[in-house]
């Protein structure tokens, strides 16, 4: 069993507001559809940050926050489910599952996955706002793999982003950045990359190698090209290994 994220700028145009990328969320889903067995993790893009960042969530409760909350949940249940319904065409059945729901006493509470996983269907879960106390917060995707991958234990843990894998320094600043085949302990500056609501890249670096720390097999790849997935482990594979 794998589980798979795919990050939020493979999904929409984070610059504009609910700009759905349709053909290619298409084309990763389907390739996605050939796994046997999976959990879908994705990301919010211009569906969850535009509006979060723009009324200041994460944060404490006021008017505007709740009114802002509202409509990134209800943004984030329609991202969620046009990626289910595409798999469920696919002819893979498939539940999508919001945090939101999840958050018991304090913690959140994953045993639906394990269901809907033992029921043969696919569980697709998402970065969302949640509610605690007196506070709006958000548990983003990759704080989601980080848990799956510990409470799972799947064979792999597969992230899928824009970039062609783990670089010293942002590849889309500068020319000179150098792509890590395989991560062990080298040195990854993030201080130039610019952070969205939920971390930026160094968090999702972090969750990559909290899976990798709980023994799972973790890889980044470009999901422009979702067929190297086919690839891990072989010579011809590009991407990094963790």
């Amino acid at each position: 069993m794998d589980i798979i994220k795919i990050g939020g700028s493979l999904l929409t145009d984070k610059t504009i507001y609910r700009k759905f990328y349709q053909k290619k969320t298409s084309k990763i889903v389907q390739k996605l559809s050939g796994i046997e067995k999976f959990i879908l993790v994705h990301g919010g893009g211009s569906f969850g940050h535009y509006i979060s960042k723009k009324y200041g969530l994460p944060g404490d409760i006021t008017e505007e926050r709740i009114k802002a909350a509202s409509i990134v949940k209800y943004d984030m249940a329609d991202l969620n489910q046009r990626i289910v319904k595409m798999l469920n065409l696919a002819g893979r059945p498939a539940m999508g599952i919001s945090p939101f729901f999840l958050d018991k006493n304090n913690s959140f509470s994953y045993g639906i996955v394990k269901k809907v996983l033992d029921y043969g269907m696919i569980p697709v879960l998402y970065g969302d706002v949640y509610l605690r106390k007196d506070s709006i917060r958000i548990l983003s995707g990759d704080h989601i793999m980080s848990s799956m991958a510990q409470l799972m234990k799947p064979k792999r843990a597969i992230f899928l982003t824009d970039v062609d894998g783990v670089f010293d320094r942002d590849p889309k600043k500068y020319r000179d950045a150098a792509l890590l085949k395989k991560y062990s302990t080298e040195s990854v500056d993030f201080g130039m990359i610019s952070n969205d609501v939920t971390g930026g890249m160094e968090l999702k670096f972090r969750s990559m190698v909290n899976c990798r720390n709980f023994g799972v097999k973790t890889y980044l790849i470009n999901g422009n090209f979702p067929e190297r997935i086919e690839y891990i482990g072989k010579k011809e594979f590009v991407g990094t290994e963790f």
